[in-house]
């Protein structure tokens, strides 16, 4: 039992099947991965996560966002 092709494929129909699987494999990752955006438009992250904004996952606030201090000099 042998595990070899039995005939030489031809370079087109490679090429051919090789795009096929690059243009679906490209579209299963465009169609998982959505953005999450924030008021002024620009995206913080996935949108199956939690937003660092916010804190609200769906609608819902699940933690609680610490804001950074303000560094102030002290002479």
């Amino acid at each position: 039992m042998t595990f070899s092709p039995r005939k030489k494929q031809s370079r087109s129909k490679s090429r051919i099947r090789t795009t096929a699987w690059t243009k679906r494999t490209a579209l299963k990752l465009l169609r998982r991965t959505k953005l999450q955006y924030d008021a002024s438009g620009e995206a913080v992250g996935l949108t199956h996560l939690t937003s660092p904004i916010t804190g609200e996952y769906r609608g819902k606030k699940v933690m609680d966002i610490k804001t950074k201090k303000a560094n102030v000099v002290r002479a």
